[in-house]
């Protein structure tokens, strides 16, 4: 065998004598009644603004979504072969 394989061999037998550390009870213990009170506790303030934040973001939509479509029927009423020229190039906003 050359320096290489050695170095390889070498590489792969240095787990071979790793043994598991013990964790100390009160450690465990410790670590696992710390993850089991992560629970979110929410104010009823935090649950309404948050229902009002939705509400608020549906009312844009359905203003936006109207809007769009009132001035999208003015553009394909029209049969004209360059609407997305007249569309994109109009001066009314």
């Amino acid at each position: 065998m050359n320096a290489k394989e050695n170095w390889i061999e070498e590489t792969l037998n240095s787990l071979d004598g790793i043994q598991r550390v013990e964790v100390p009870l009160s450690l465990n213990n410790a670590l696992l009644n710390h993850s089991r009170q992560k629970e979110i506790v929410m104010t009823a303030s935090q649950k309404w603004m948050i229902a009002a934040c939705i509400l608020v973001l549906l009312a844009v939509n359905l203003i936006t979504i109207t809007q769009y479509s009132e001035s999208s029927k003015n553009y394909v009423a029209r049969d004209d072969k360059n609407v997305v020229y007249k569309e994109y190039f109009s001066s009314d906003y």
